[in-house]
């Protein structure tokens, strides 16, 4: 297996040259990155099981205002939850005023894996930060930050 560290050579596409396609291609970097080590350190989590620990914010959300956030249905999401709560990456409870709400939260594994996937998002940033130079990769940045805002 060829290591995914090793940022420099082309992802194996093809990807269209289109917008899609090379934002496709970064986003594979990232996804390649995440996962590197994460079987070994967190068993069961996929990228998107990463992007939702990190949504949710240190004192809980509940299940619907997660969905909206992350862009998922509330059935689809309370399914991720579920799943990072049989491995222990979250807990949830019915609040006592309303037990048709579920307020989730991360607990300490949770909160390690969060760690872990900014760890290894930083990682790829300085990559690309040291092969594009420190201005490129900001106007980068500022460019993504103003089409995604």
């Amino acid at each position: 297996m060829t290591s995914v560290n090793d940022l420099s050579s082309p992802v194996t596409g093809p990807w269209p040259d289109h917008i899609a396609g090379l934002l496709g291609g970064a986003m594979k970097r990232l996804r390649l990155e995440i996962l590197d080590t994460s079987e070994e350190n967190f068993p069961g989590l996929r990228v998107s099981h990463y992007r939702l620990l990190e949504l949710i914010p240190p004192e809980g959300a509940r299940i619907t205002d997660l969905a909206e956030v992350a862009g998922m249905t509330k059935q689809g999401l309370g399914q991720h939850v579920d799943y990072l709560q049989k491995l222990g990456y979250t807990e949830s409870d019915r609040l006592s005023g309303d037990r048709r709400v579920r307020l989730v939260r991360r607990t300490a594994r949770g909160e390690e894996a969060v760690a872990f996937s900014v760890a290894a998002i930083e990682r790829v940033e300085e990559i690309w930060a040291e092969r594009l130079g420190p201005e490129r990769y900001d106007v980068l940045r500022a460019t993504l930050r103003e089409l995604g805002g």
